[in-house]
């Protein structure tokens, strides 16, 4: 009997590929079952979407959403009986984590979709993570009520916005940003970080307060009870289809614009064979990576994908954004936020 041409390919290719080493699993047996956790809301429906969605074996990967302190917890909870085989974190945490002993090092051997990794894009932590999208952190406003374009992060201190400002709280990791960049106007930084707090602490006085959920900051943003703040590029893209928010435009500030990557970490875990480098892999090709950028927003690590114009146009490329010291942050983090909330909640 004639095999089906189209079968004949998958059977031939998926030898090849088990026969290379490449991938874990046969043409015809499906790989383990593995548990991936990473954003609720939004950003996690994106992620599914572009990341999952896409991936062959989708039905093989229970996901579980939590943000990156929540998530971080659980792992050093389940240290002994791990519960995840991948996490996806933010810059913020990621000393931490590399140094938990919770994730192993990526191995290119197994995943060879990063061999196409862009080098502009910096990797904090080396093997023990890499981003797989990054975006811009810089400032969300409404064109209904803002008039004025904003320009830089000093305008979020201008007369005509006073009271209708508004930006994260520590409780929001990427907070961090916004105290740099703010602290900055007056010649601090992370590491000098006083003075920024007390323009943050003038914000939330002036404005409806600090927000701790990206929930908030859309609700305030739609109603017109906030005209601005620091948001991530991405989600600007995406709550610009929304018929509310028509008006929303984006800024990156001309004192810098701040890069936001998303890396993904292989947790250390004795289940799943290699069914987490397998789908880590597909995370890296360039189907998953311009399908994140069209639905994310979120600008592609692999060299061989297309940037969207509109993405192009609110992410530079990775080697014109800011990055932080996370090592410094990760050190010294119990201070700075004990000193947020002496200055900036007080």
């Amino acid at each position: 009997m004639a095999m089906n041409p189209v079968r004949r390919k998958i059977l031939m290719t998926g030898g090849l590929l088990a026969a290379s080493g490449i991938f874990p699993f046969s043409a015809h047996a499906a790989p383990d079952q593995i548990s991936v956790g990473w954003y609720p809301g939004l950003l996690g429906s994106n992620f599914k979407r572009s990341y999952l969605d896409t991936y062959e074996y989708a039905s093989t990967v229970k996901l579980v959403e939590s943000f990156d302190n929540a998530r971080f917890t659980q792992m050093q909870a389940n240290r002994n009986r791990p519960n995840l085989h991948v996490g996806v974190f933010t810059d913020v945490l990621l000393p931490l984590i590399a140094r938990s002993g919770l994730v192993a090092p990526l191995d290119v051997k197994k995943i060879p979709n990063l061999a196409d990794f862009d080098p502009n894009v910096v990797r904090p932590v080396g093997e023990f993570a890499a981003p797989v999208t990054y975006g811009s952190w810089g400032i969300a406003y409404n064109s209904k009520y803002v008039k004025e374009p904003i320009r830089g992060w000093a305008d979020l201190l201008r007369d005509d916005l006073k009271g209708h400002v508004s930006s994260p709280n520590i409780t929001y990791n990427s907070s961090v940003y916004t105290l740099d960049a703010m602290a900055s106007l007056k010649g601090g930084s992370l590491r000098d970080p006083v003075a920024g707090m007390e323009l943050l602490h003038q914000i939330r006085k002036s404005g409806p307060g600090l927000w701790d959920q990206e929930s908030i900051a859309v609700g305030w943003m739609k109603t017109g009870e906030i005209w601005a703040t620091p948001y991530f590029s991405g989600n600007v893209l995406a709550m610009q289809r929304d018929p509310d928010l028509a008006d929303l435009r984006f800024c990156l500030p001309e004192e810098g614009t701040y890069s936001l990557p998303m890396s993904v970490t292989r947790v250390v875990n004795p289940t799943g064979g290699d069914a987490p480098e397998a789908f880590i892999n597909h995370m890296f090709g360039v189907e998953a990576q311009e399908a994140f950028a069209r639905i994310g927003g979120g600008r592609p690590v692999n060299v061989k994908a297309k940037v969207p114009a509109d993405v192009a146009a609110l992410v530079p490329p990775a080697q014109d954004l800011k990055t932080l010291d996370w090592e410094y942050f990760a050190e010294h983090r119990a201070a700075i936020v004990d000193q947020w909330r002496q200055i900036v909640n007080r």
